[in-house]
């Protein structure tokens, strides 16, 4: 269900809900879509992840559009768990990379500021 070509072309949510109509296997497909967001934010592709997130955005709307039943709440809570225990390592992710990007903005300014000092010195 997941294309993995170079080219990262995502799940198309709306062919997918037609096709699994088990909630259990929608569950599964949540549970492996968040798996790639994680797996794809370690490499990192921010820009992939957004997208990611935004699938299973909708996948998880459309299977909350019906109850979970009693049978199935023991599963739906293991997966809900899963799910939050990886967008913890997602957001920490990018915590990481937003601070790699300010540092690295940060040093710039600084040459910036060098460069410009250095050219003030030399009239």
């Amino acid at each position: 269900m997941f294309a993995t070509s170079s080219t990262h072309s995502v799940v198309d949510p709306d062919a997918v809900l037609s096709t699994v109509t088990d909630r259990r296997a929608q569950l599964e497909l949540i549970l492996a879509l968040t798996q790639k967001m994680l797996q794809v934010a370690e490499q990192p592709q921010w820009e992939l992840v957004g997208k990611l997130e935004a699938e299973r955005s909708h996948l998880i709307s459309s299977f909350f559009e019906t109850k979970p039943t009693v049978d199935e709440a023991e599963h739906v809570a293991s997966v809900i768990l899963e799910v939050l225990a990886a967008d913890k390592k997602i957001i920490a992710l990018s915590a990481i990379e937003q601070r790699n990007i300010l540092v690295s903005s940060q040093k710039m300014h600084l040459g910036k500021q060098a460069a410009q000092a250095y050219s003030m010195s030399n009239k």
